[in-house]
Parts: structure tokens; sequence; C-alpha cells
């Protein structure tokens, strides 16, 4: 684990694994997304010593609340494979709740069709909800594009921006030829997006970068602007 600035620690996603972050105050600990864990087989395969990592961070941190960016498994199969043994209260949006909240394998695990568990969703958000842990305060900003129901956290007074599987480092973005895809919906949301002042990029893949004396946002007008040209003709 690697602390990104006072109250965010950072899980480095290993492979094809996503990035795993957790957001806490004195009282209050929030993750972001849960990795791809071990306990559904899938074309990524399972990271067992991610799941085991995962496993110790939830014992000692305590973790209760789980945000999920998405719920492709890659970000989801960590929670699907210790739902049994914990209680979390697992926040989505209502789109993507929808799917978790019914086993829909071939939304979440869209390469080999693995049959994947039911999970409950606790809070199922809309746009501009806000989730607070301490002094951070996100808001829930839907950016359809990478699936229908993607979701992306923005921390307005500490310019962060948590993206998940909508923009990346190094002028990339999260593909759209899976179930519920869309170029045009994509590229809008990296429009968007790159109208923030950000700061702080955490996203789903990649390193973060972290530049709190400059704007990181001309990283996500790169990619726009490759999105724009790449993804012209789908």
């Amino acid at each position: 684990m690697k602390e990104i600035i006072k109250g965010i620690t950072w899980l480095l996603g290993q492979g094809l694994d996503c990035n795993v972050f957790i957001i806490e105050s004195k009282d209050e600990k929030l993750m972001i997304d849960s990795g791809l864990g071990g306990g559904v087989t899938s074309a990524f395969g399972t990271n067992v010593n991610s799941s085991k990592i995962l496993n110790k961070v939830i014992i000692e941190k305590k973790i209760e609340n789980i945000f999920l960016t998405h719920s492709h498994i890659d970000h989801v199969g960590g929670v699907l494979s210790l739902q049994d043994k914990y209680d979390f209260n697992i926040i989505t949006s209502e789109i993507e709740a929808q799917h978790l909240e019914t086993g829909d394998s071939a939304y979440i695990e869209p390469f080999l069709g693995s049959k994947c568990p039911p999970l409950k969703v606790s809070k199922k958000l809309k746009e501009g909800a806000i989730l607070e842990v301490g002094d951070f305060s996100f808001e829930v900003l839907l950016t359809p594009g990478h699936t229908h129901g993607s979701c992306s956290l923005w921390e307005s007074n500490k310019k962060i921006l948590i993206s998940g599987d909508t923009v990346f480092p190094q002028g990339s973005f999260g593909r759209t030829d899976l179930r519920t895809g869309n170029s045009k919906d994509l590229i809008s949301s990296l429009n968007r997006l790159s109208k923030l002042e950000v700061k702080i990029l955490l996203p789903g893949h990649m390193p973060p970068i972290i530049s709190l004396s400059k704007s990181t946002t001309n990283s996500i007008k790169e990619s726009l602007q490759n999105a724009r040209i790449m993804l012209a003709n789908y």
C-alpha cells in the first residue's frame, strides 16, 4: 500500500487487476473498487495474491463501505469472492446495481461467461450524490461509455478525480467494445471530465497522476483528443 496524500492510500493493480483506493478519516473509511480477487475464474484468471492482500486490508482497516465504479470482474471480483465472509455495504450507480444484484454474468465477466453470484447493493446512487469521508466530499458523476452505468468521483475542493475505467493517464481511455459500451458516450464523458481542474487523477488502471502544484487536466484532454481520433468510426 502506498499513501498518495493524507487520507488516501493506493493498492497497485497488478497485470489486468484494477487499482484499489482507500479514502479514510479517523472514524470513516471507503474502499474504491475491489480488484479481481480469487473467487471467480475469468479470462483474466484469478489473483490469489490480490485476494489475500485485500482480505488483510479489509481486516486491518475495518472496511465496511465499498464503492464500485462499474461492474466488470477486475473491479468487483474481490467483493464477489469475499461477500460471504464480510458484511459489506456496497455502493454503486443505479444502473450498475441492476447487473450486480441479478448476477448478470455476461455483463460482469464478458470474456468466458463465468457464473458470477448476485451481490447485494446497499446504496444505489444517482448523478450528483455525495459521498463524505471525513473532510473529503466526493460528488458522483455518471460517466458512461466504458459501461452504461460507469461512475467517476469528483472532490472539487481538493481537485481529486477517481475515474474508474473512463480515463487513464498517458492519453489513454477505457474500451467501448464490451456490452453497453458506447464510443459516443465515452467521448462525451471525457469531454465533461476535461473541463474539471484536476490535480490528482486516480484511475482504475495505471499509476495515479499526482500534481498538487499544477493541473493534470491536460492528460485528460489528451485522452479526449485520442478518443475522438481512434473512435471516430465506432
